[in-house]
């Protein structure tokens, strides 16, 4: 999503000030280091008045952006952060790091954002957590706008992203959130913000997983912002409850100008309880209801109801029903002579009983809602099946095979010294054989960083166990193709970030996990983005930790620092 740098002064408030910055948009520029970035530290530097800068487009690192940080550092005019597009081909073990180092320039500027535009950048849950030191800052006291569409946050980086906006009161006017899978708890979560902001202008969440129980708690929020305007939750499952819950928001939105509900299985009756509320919408305009299953007599209670107004041909621009069942050619022509030019008109697939019939009944929704979660949850309790029970498809060219995988698996689901010895002489062999034949490389992630940390939280009691553990994260390091993968699982496993998976459980002893981690991040097979992300979050998280895996970190600062 672009922003119109030619209205920003109207945003601001300020019209008669002249709107001047940087844009390096759409560039393609691959900055990593300090000299890469040179170019744009020069521009902000020449920038008497930076109001705004733009770098969506380019590529990102590290190093370039402390260096951009250190030129932002003297920019307290700045009101306009584009950050869009900004990290491609970069992994995510790069971007937290980056994104708190254009953050802290920020903070030390002072600046008072008023736009903050990071979408298309996949960086995840671990993104957020980079982002949030910025979000709770006065630098964004006054933010206005905040786009964050098709980030990859998920569940957890919606509760992240809740949190840091919770931290203080915010006055946003415009959330931008799409395709990032936020499911219901992600959406109630941001609910409880919206619900203390009271100031959102436009909200735009399509594609997020979200059932009936994250609308109806989104609907809530909504009463509490009477200036609504905008209201996108298409491809959503909103389905007649939801649709029914935000039935009962819209006599408190007399502002909305548009909605967008496309492709939300309302069925008739969702359709039908939304029509109830559509007639006094007096300043509706534009309204896409299309692809939802609706049948013929309420698709046509729906055009009463937005035709019900004396001025609606002249205030309605864009009426969508494309995708339902209109009925015949009858029907259709009254429903273009009401609405006019705006109507958008087509049959749906299939016949219209099927839209009408007892197929909408809550059990069938509620069934589908939970498969739907069934499938979106994540895999971590069968990655760790297929690591434990490898014993089972492995085939090695030695004998005493089925000995061997039964101790390594043995070991791998109760990580003890004595299991460890058992393993023979070279245990970092015989786990790595063990664990070769795993094909899917996020499983294969998972098994090699969930078996270095069983071997590492036994390093500070056995020799073995140090030993294997060197041998075994040089090795990890090698097998993992996916950085970004491996950064994410191994925050994970070391208490950093909190798993998705409600069964995740960790078997290894994390204080001996760190200790082992402090003899191997600075050497040379180390990758450094990895290196640079594991010490952001230690030093981030460290103060929530035990107090006894606190105390392994404070012994070794390099860890943190």
């Amino acid at each position: 999503m672009s922003i119109d740098l030619n209205s920003l002064s109207k945003a601001l408030n300020e019209p008669n000030r002249t709107v001047s910055g940087v844009d390096f948009s759409g560039k393609s520029l691959k900055l990593d280091t300090e000299k890469d970035a040179q170019p744009i530290i020069d521009a902000i530097n020449a920038c008497p008045d930076l109001q705004y800068l733009t770098l969506t487009g380019n590529t990102l690192g590290v190093a370039a952006a402390q260096a951009i940080s250190r030129a932002l550092a003297r920019h307290p005019e700045l009101k306009t952060a584009s950050f869009s597009d900004m990290f491609t081909g970069r992994m995510k073990t790069e971007i937290p790091p980056a994104l708190s180092a254009l953050g802290d320039g920020m903070i030390e500027a002072g600046a008072r954002l008023k736009v903050l535009d990071l979408s298309d950048n996949a960086f995840g849950p671990i993104g957020v957590e980079g982002l949030a030191k910025l979000l709770q800052s006065d630098v964004c006291s006054q933010l206005q706008e905040l786009h964050l569409n098709n980030n990859g946050l998920g569940i957890t980086g919606g509760k992240l992203l809740a949190k840091a906006l919770s931290a203080r009161p915010r006055h946003l006017r415009v959330f931008v959130a799409g395709r990032n899978r936020l499911e219901n708890d992600g959406a109630k979560a941001l609910a409880n913000v919206f619900q203390s902001m009271g100031s959102l202008e436009e909200v735009s969440m399509p594609q997020n997983g979200i059932y009936h129980v994250g609308i109806t708690a989104l609907s809530e929020a909504f009463k509490s912002n009477p200036g609504l305007k905008c209201l996108n939750l298409n491809d959503n499952t909103v389905g007649p409850k939801g649709a029914a819950a935000i039935a009962a928001a819209l006599p408190r939105l007399k502002n909305l100008k548009s909605i967008n509900f496309g492709d939300c299985l309302l069925k008739s009756s969702g359709a039908k309880a939304l029509a109830k509320c559509l007639r006094d919408s007096a300043l509706l305009e534009s309204c896409d209801l299309s692809h939802n299953e609706i049948g013929r007599e309420a698709c046509m209670e729906v055009v009463d109801a937005l035709t019900s107004l004396p001025d609606s041909g002249d205030r309605l621009t864009r009426v969508v029903l494309a995708g339902n069942s209109l009925g015949g050619a009858e029907n259709k022509k009254t429903m273009k002579n009401k609405l006019g030019a705006s109507a958008e008109l087509s049959d749906g697939e299939g016949s219209e009983d099927e839209y009408v019939s007892g197929s909408e009944s809550d059990e069938e929704e509620e069934e589908e809602e939970a498969q739907t979660d069934e499938d979106s949850a994540t895999e971590d309790a069968q990655h760790l099946h297929e690591a434990l029970d490898m014993g089972k498809e492995i085939s090695l060219d030695q004998s005493g095979i089925e000995e061997v995988d039964t101790d390594v698996g043995k070991f791998l689901s109760n990580p003890t010294v004595e299991n460890l010895i058992q393993l023979g002489s070279n245990p970092a062999d015989v786990i790595d054989s063990h664990l070769q034949s795993i094909r899917d490389q996020e499983s294969l992630t998972l098994a090699y960083v969930e078996a270095l940390c069983c071997v590492s939280g036994l390093s500070a009691e056995s020799v073995t166990a140090a030993e294997t553990s060197s041998r075994l994260c040089h090795t990890m390091v090698q097998r993992a193709r996916q950085q970004w993968l491996l950064a994410n699982t191994l925050l994970r496993a070391l208490q950093l970030i909190k798993s998705e998976n409600k069964e995740y459980k960790i078997r290894w002893r994390v204080a001996g996990c760190y200790s082992a981690l402090a003899t191997e991040i600075d050497a040379p097979y180390f990758p450094s983005p990895l290196r640079d992300t594991l010490k952001f979050f230690v030093a981030s998280k460290m103060a929530a930790l035990p107090a006894e895996v606190r105390a392994v970190i404070e012994k070794h600062p390099n860890l943190y620092t």
